[in-house]
């Protein structure tokens, strides 16, 4: 499987120039821009004035202002953290300011590219700056794709689970002339989320059954024309099964890392997750309770879930669309009121990161020319660089994994002895 996985050291060339990354960023961004401005003359159309009208009432009280700055700000506090306290375990020179530097770039390419695809790669490259190597930063960013799912799927559960009548009694979304469930919106977006990370912690807990759930599953899907080339979709898994068993082992070597980072993860998801509930006692006081708080994060979580398999840069349109669908009955039924807190809550948690990770991103810019494939001049992607450091990321996985087994006995070696000497006395 590891020579598989491993490429043959590229001949020194004239570093090509980097073709189409660019433009294909700037082409994502322009239609987040479009397809704004277009729902929000929509939605707008007709009920501006009463939406700015709500955004001026007498019992708005915008001192909570400041609140929801402090939860936008410890939120990428938090993102910043981790992405420090990863980088610090592969060195001790990592400081604190590169964190937030590489969180800020990560979300801006995640806002201009169909579900967040572009965060990883864009991350990798910004370590690699930091002197953070490519092996290292692509092993940080599989970790971070996993704890981030599984945390993303328990938020997710919890929030089905709460809001499950209310998701069944909703009214249909309406979708370019289509009427769908919006129930159906909670299975679809739980079923892609959670399957993706359940099929890869299955498959990497077992060998036998990652080979039959490749082989098997591939042919199947092929046979019923639901994919075609098989035989580089089965390659595609492989690798990408290969790559999460190896980080897998990575975080269960270093358990207590692991679990502050998925303290860290919990926290960083309320702050994000509390935002709407804020915004809506801003701009009416009377929403204060435990129980709108609770279906706020409940709600956001189900949205956030949804968003994530929306193959639009930044869910542009949707977002908006699916917020007052499914606040409307939190907010009373106040159709203005809910498109007002809309507003709010969508700049704050998106356009704000947008903005400021962009501004980042063009202070921080990293040269990519490591990066450029040699016969195409096109940036690689993050699977590139995942086989290209495939080999190394494996030996210093099974080291660690095998030192912390050692460990582990060590420990319960000097405990039994300890319990020996104590019954003797």
């Amino acid at each position: 499987m590891e020579q598989e996985l491993q490429l043959e050291a590229p001949e020194k060339k004239a570093k090509p120039k980097v073709k189409g990354r660019g433009r294909k960023y700037a082409i994502n961004l322009v239609l987040i821009l479009l397809v704004t401005l277009g729902y929000s003359t929509y939605t707008l159309w007709g009920s501006f004035s009463e939406v700015l009208a709500a955004l001026q009432s007498p019992t708005a009280n915008y001192d909570y202002a400041y609140v929801i700055l402090a939860l936008i700000v410890a939120y990428y506090f938090l993102d910043g953290l981790i992405l420090f306290f990863f980088a610090r375990l592969y060195t001790r020179t990592y400081k604190l300011h590169r964190g937030f530097a590489n969180a800020f770039i990560g979300q801006f390419y995640a806002s201009i590219t169909p579900s967040g695809s572009g965060r990883q790669f864009a991350q990798v490259a910004t370590y690699h700056k930091q002197g953070v190597n490519y092996s290292a930063g692509a092993s940080i960013m599989v970790m971070h794709y996993i704890i981030y799912q599984i945390v993303l799927i328990v938020f997710g559960l919890i929030s089905i689970f709460i809001n499950i009548n209310i998701f069944i009694e909703s009214a249909p979304l309406h979708i370019f002339g289509l009427s769908i469930p919006l129930w159906l919106f909670a299975v679809i977006g739980f079923l892609v989320s959670g399957g993706i990370i359940v099929f890869m912690l299955l498959a990497s807990l077992s060998k036998k059954l990652h080979k039959f759930m490749i082989q098997r599953g591939i042919d199947l899907l092929a046979k019923i024309k639901l994919i075609r080339n098989p035989e580089e979709q089965k390659k595609k898994l492989t690798i990408n099964t290969e790559n999460f068993r190896i980080e897998l082992r990575r975080l269960q070597s270093n358990f207590p890392a692991t679990v502050m980072i998925v303290i860290m993860f919990v926290i960083k998801f309320i702050l994000l997750y509390s935002i709407s509930y804020v915004v809506a006692i801003m701009l009416n006081p009377a929403f204060a309770s435990i129980g709108t708080y609770i279906s706020s994060l409940t709600r956001t979580s189900f949205l956030q879930m949804i968003i994530g398999v929306i193959p639009i840069p930044g869910g542009a349109g949707f977002t908006e669309y699916l917020y007052e669908v499914i606040f409307l009955p939190v907010f009373g039924g106040d159709v203005i009121l809910t498109k007002a807190i809309q507003i709010i809550w969508r700049f704050v948690t998106f356009y704000s990161g947008l903005l400021v990770g962009g501004f980042v991103a063009a202070l921080y810019r990293s040269s990519m020319e490591d990066l450029v494939d040699q016969d195409t001049g096109k940036l690689k992607t993050f699977a590139d660089l995942q086989v290209e450091t495939y080999a190394e990321r494996k030996l210093s996985s099974d080291t660690a994994y095998e030192t912390s087994k050692l460990s582990l006995r060590e420990i319960q070696h000097r405990l039994k002895e300890d319990k020996g000497k104590r019954r003797k006395k």
